[in-house]
Order: C-alpha cells, then sequence, then structure tokens
C-alpha cells in the first residue's frame, strides 16, 4: 500500500528514520523544519506520520481573530486566543529544541484548519465591539477575543476579554478555560473613567482613568519563534479616551497587533493588525466607532529531514 512520498534519514543505529511529510498553507522551511502558515481555513494533508527516530509529532500555534473596540468611551477588542506548543519566547533558529511534551502526533489524513475571523467595530454610544472568531487545528482550539465595552454596554469574555468602560468591569480571558490560560481579562473601568484595554495573551488590560480621562494601555500579546523570526501576536486594544479637556489621552494598543484606542476629535480607534489575533482599540466622542479585530492565524512546524 502506498502511503505517500517519505523523507529518509538514518537513527542512531544507522537504519531508516520516516520524518514527517505534510502539504498545506504557505509552505516554507528553516533548517531542518518545515512550516506551514495559514491565513485562513485549509486543511492540513500528511502523507506520511513518521516515527519517533525522525518525527511524528507537529508543533502549533493556533491564534484565534481579535475583537473589536467598542463605542464612547469604549474599551479595547480583546486578543484572540494563543494556543502554543513551543515554549515562548522562545529561542529556536532551526535546532532542534527539547519538545515541551504538548505537540501534537499525527497520522496519515487530512487535518481542517480554521482561522478565526476579525471581530466587528462598534459604530455608535451604546455599542459593544464585536468579539473574534475561533481557530483550531486537530483537538487544539482557540476562542476568540471578547469584544470591549462601550458606555452602558457590557465588555465580553473570550479568549482575552474585552476592556471596560465608564464604571463597567472588562470581560474575563481564558474563556472556555485551558491550561496554560489562551488569554487574560480586560481592564476595569471606574466611574466617569475612559475606557480601558483588552486583555492580551500574557497581561490584563490596563484600567482606563479619570480627571483627566484616558484610556488605558490594551494587555501584550506573546512572542514566538515558531515561524523562526520572534513575532508578538495577540495584544489587546487600547482603550478610548481622553477629554475634553486636555490632554486627549487613548491607550495604546497591546503588543502583537493590538490598536490603538481613539482620543477626543481624531477619528475611530484603529483596528487590529490582520492575521495576528490582535484587538481592535475603542472609540470616542464624537465619531463613536471602535477598531475591528485583527483576524487570526495557525502555524504548524514539524522536523523534515
Amino acid at each position: 500500500m502506498s502511503f505517500g512520498y517519505q523523507v529518509l534519514g538514518f537513527g542512531s543505529g544507522g537504519e531508516a528514520a520516516l520524518f514527517v511529510t505534510a502539504t498545506g498553507g504557505t509552505e516554507s522551511t528553516s533548517g531542518d523544519y518545515k512550516i506551514h502558515t495559514f491565513t485562513g481555513d485549509g486543511t492540513f494533508c500528511v502523507s506520511c506520520a513518521g516515527e519517533c527516530s525522525g518525527s511524528n509529532t507537529v508543533d502549533y500555534l493556533v491564534i484565534a481573530g481579535g475583537a473589536g473596540g467598542g463605542g464612547n468611551y469604549g474599551g479595547g477588542g480583546g486578543g484572540g486566543g494563543y494556543r502554543e506548543s513551543v515554549p515562548s519566547p522562545a529561542a529556536w533558529t532551526g535546532s532542534p529544541i527539547a519538545n515541551p511534551g504538548n505537540a501534537r502526533p499525527v497520522t496519515i489524513q487530512g487535518y481542517s484548519i480554521t482561522v478565526g475571523a476579525a471581530g466587528t467595530a462598534a459604530c455608535g454610544s451604546q455599542v459593544t465591539g464585536g468579539s473574534g472568531g475561533a481557530s483550531s487545528f486537530s483537538d487544539i482550539p482557540s476562542a476568540g477575543g471578547g469584544g470591549g465595552a462601550a458606555e452602558n454596554a457590557a465588555a465580553v469574555a473570550g479568549g482575552s476579554g474585552g476592556g471596560g468602560s465608564y464604571n463597567r468591569c472588562g470581560g474575563a480571558g481564558n474563556t472556555p478555560p485551558v491550561s496554560p490560560a489562551q488569554g487574560f481579562a480586560g481592564g476595569d473601568s471606574g466611574p466617569a473613567c475612559g475606557g480601558s484595554g483588552g486583555g492580551g495573551a500574557s497581561e490584563v488590560g490596563e484600567a482606563g482613568i479619570g480627571s483627566p480621562l484616558a484610556g488605558g494601555a490594551g494587555g501584550d500579546g506573546v512572542t514566538t519563534c515558531i515561524s523562526a523570526t520572534p513575532t508578538a501576536r495577540s495584544g489587546g486594544g487600547g482603550g478610548g479616551g481622553g477629554g475634553p479637556p486636555a490632554p486627549y489621552v487613548s491607550g495604546a494598543g497591546g503588543a502583537g497587533g493590538g490598536g490603538a484606542g481613539a482620543a477626543y476629535c481624531t477619528g475611530a480607534g484603529v483596528s487590529g493588525t490582520v492575521n495576528t489575533g490582535g484587538g481592535g482599540g475603542g472609540g470616542n466622542n464624537p465619531v463613536k466607532t471602535g477598531g475591528a479585530g485583527g483576524s487570526g492565524l495557525v502555524i504548524l512546524r514539524y522536523k523534515f529531514q
């Protein structure tokens, strides 16, 4: 029976070793590793499952879509849920690294890949930002970020939670719960305070403040080297806020694609970066429109020679 093309190396005893062989997404190599990047839905097709003397597992990074920022005094959108098998930050340059034990074994089959869509931006004084879409590979799902709050509109829980607004709490992160956590909560806002930052993959969003109104920064994401280049993803969106009176200070987006919030008379919140799972920034007067989230991403890698 033919199982497709099989890559051979040699084990310590001189015997032929089998390595994982697969297709799908945008393919690249770095050293002895092959990397598959999916920026949209697709299929990871395994034609050889390999063996332990070569390779028989796949490392993964599964990031869901980031959420949109809320409307007036809007909380930043939460970053998309972040699931990864490789230690982060990882000092990986293409050489073998210790397997932390949660890479996924594969069999000869096609694995469906889902990449979460970006959450929609809120448009209106009392409108919550839209939550991001879920992403998945094999039995590894990640939840979309939770939408940012607005004046009199609650934040939403998610992979990372949306930021609060005007005496409203931020949305819970790591929802549904997994271990290690896929994200953190959005910041809480006190009475007459600016919008809080959305949660990121590595920390809680910063709280908005008052006197003068200012938005909180989005929580930072996580930096990974799974694609051989250190890259931060799944940052939370910054909260909207800032005046009048001056100074007009809005929240910065979290590292990893989070968009900045809008300050007074500066337009809409900034959208999260595409294919990072970053949350969108919260809106503010008079535009009252948040930024959209950034879409998700799935990256797979394995030793192929």
